[in-house]
């Protein structure tokens, strides 16, 4: 089991890596880079257990907020809805059994959260705010990105985590 201690560091070091990857990159553009978020998020719920990925939602969500003062509510309600997310359909779905994780299982949760969230934080900071106008091929290109970002941010996750991490923590 992971130390207290240990979990906050590792959460911290998540929703820092986070902000490092797409904190800085301008909306509607860092909606593309989900699927880094969503694998850290899926990592972070395996790691640190349940409420990992809301913790970690909530550090990044500061974090990006800091750097995106312009978004400020908008960025920290996705980061810490898309954590809580991950972490509700992780448990829904019965994702972990035992120190295993069941492969499918992740990925749907992971691809259900990417997709629900992605979307949503994409219409309302892109298109309510007017930075992108309101197209339909636009609109489905996200929705699909969010889709294969978060199917394959959980196949990812699920492989790290039983070939190299189970073991470990």
């Amino acid at each position: 089991m992971v130390s207290n201690a240990r979990r906050i560091v590792l959460g911290s070091l998540f929703g820092a890596s986070i902000l490092v990857i797409g904190g800085f990159v301008p909306a509607p553009t860092s909606e593309f880079l989900v699927g880094f978020q969503a694998f850290l998020l899926a990592i972070s719920f395996l790691v640190v257990g349940r409420g990992g990925a809301t913790y970690v939602g909530i550090v990044s969500g500061l974090l990006i907020t800091l750097v995106k003062i312009a978004f400020f509510p908008l960025d920290l309600i996705f980061a810490v809805g898309f954590g809580v997310m991950v972490d509700a359909l992780s448990l829904a779905f019965h994702v972990k059994d035992g120190s295993t994780v069941r492969k499918w299982r992740l990925v749907a949760a992971m691809t259900v959260s990417t997709a629900v969230v992605g979307y949503v934080a994409y219409y309302v900071s892109a298109v309510l705010t007017n930075l992108v106008p309101n197209e339909l091929i636009l609109d489905a290109t996200v929705l699909l990105f969010g889709v294969a970002s978060g199917s394959i941010a959980g196949y990812a996750a699920a492989v790290v985590w039983n070939r190299y991490l189970r073991s470990r923590f």
